[in-house]
């Protein structure tokens, strides 16, 4: 390895490690709204800055160098299970006790390392091929999770405002890529294609920069979701979707509840309330959150999201046509009519109209 390519290898490394370790350090000793949940962020991020300094060590060959034997953590078959965690934690969903058994490779492979005349070439193929089958497993585990979460949310919440995690599929993502790319590189021999080998090793650096300034930016302003059940006497594992009972025709007794429901609402303004969610919405009209969410399910056909934001948007629909608000911007019209957020707004009024909020504007002004 000549001096530049040194060089070119060296800096980044440790560049990304120092930041890593840092970020870290942050997510484990600031105060915030998951605390909980930054400390296995922390652990995180802390298991991307040794796998780094095991390369840093083995790239540059310091043990050769240094006539020393050092035993080194491998730390990268811990790292998803503390993502894993972190997104259990967040969303509280309850830690089960097989979920502890997904630090079981990781220890397994790191007593290994005491008996290297284990690891053969033809064993560490197979070897790193089930543990990158491992990881893809718990990564589609992850993603089913996240997916629930969202049917969750939007049966509890009228604004998803940092509470989708949809950046947290991305970097479980960038994590089984960069390990991809570590074992194949590790299995397909391309010393002598340096052209190929420096192309990979530079996007590896470049992917795990902005998977370390990605966590930083979510991470840190990320609340935890679901602070109390979502229903008193049920846990948050309950399902929220709506059933196929819910597609019948339901009963008249529940219709007229319903509609006196809706009624409430409409007098009341209810749903003016940026933060309205099902919960508060509930104590509002005197019911149990789990009978409210089934009456919407059942009667209105959709849940608490749509229900709530579709009286947002028609509300929205009047105030543009006020002279009164004729001075207000877009977004401040939309606050006007309970949205919180740009993204809940323009998402919503999309769905329900077909149109964004700027062409339905236009469109008032031609006719």
């Amino acid at each position: 390895m000549c001096m530049i390519e040194e060089i070119l290898r060296f800096v980044p490394l440790i560049f990304i490690f120092c930041n890593s370790l840092l970020i870290g350090l942050l997510f484990l000793t600031i105060k915030s709204k998951n605390k909980k949940g930054n400390i296995y962020l922390g652990l995180f991020l802390f298991g991307i800055s040794i796998n780094l300094f095991n390369d840093f060590i083995v790239i540059f060959r310091l043990e050769d160098k240094l006539d020393i034997s050092l035993f080194i953590l491998e730390p990268f078959l811990f790292i998803l299970p503390f993502l894993f965690f972190y997104l259990l934690v967040t969303i509280n969903k309850k830690v089960r006790e097989w979920h502890y058994l997904l630090f079981l490779p990781g220890v397994i492979h790191n007593l290994l390392l005491h008996f290297p005349n284990v690891f053969t070439e033809n064993t560490i193929t197979i070897y790193e091929t089930i543990i990158y089958l491992l990881e893809i497993i718990l990564t589609v585990y992850a993603f089913k999770v996240l997916k629930n979460h969202h049917k969750s949310l939007s049966n509890y919440y009228s604004d998803f405002e940092n509470k989708t995690l949809t950046w947290l599929k991305s970097i479980f993502a960038l994590s089984v890529l960069l390990h991809f790319f570590n074992i194949s590189t590790f299995i397909i021999d391309i010393s002598s294609f340096r052209i190929i080998e420096l192309t990979i090793d530079t996007l590896t650096l470049v992917l795990f920069m902005f998977m370390i300034y990605w966590i930083a930016y979510n991470g840190l302003s990320q609340p935890e979701i679901f602070k109390k059940r979502l229903f008193l006497g049920t846990d948050n594992n309950t399902d929220l979707s709506i059933s196929k009972e819910s597609k019948e025709a339901p009963l008249e007794t529940d219709i007229q509840k319903f509609n006196e429901i809706k009624d409430k609402i409409e007098k009341r303004e209810l749903y003016i309330n940026p933060k309205l969610n099902l919960r508060t919405l509930a104590l509002e009209l005197g019911l149990k959150e789990k009978e409210l969410s089934r009456l919407i399910n059942e009667c209105a056909k959709v849940n608490f999201h749509q229900f709530i934001n579709e009286y947002r948007i028609e509300k929205f629909k009047q105030l543009v046509q006020s002279s009164k608000f004729h001075q207000f911007t877009l977004l401040g019209i939309a606050n006007e009519a309970g949205f919180s957020s740009k993204s809940t707004f323009y998402a919503a009024f999309n769905k329900f109209e077909g149109m964004s909020p700027k062409q339905y504007v236009a469109s008032i002004k031609e006719s």
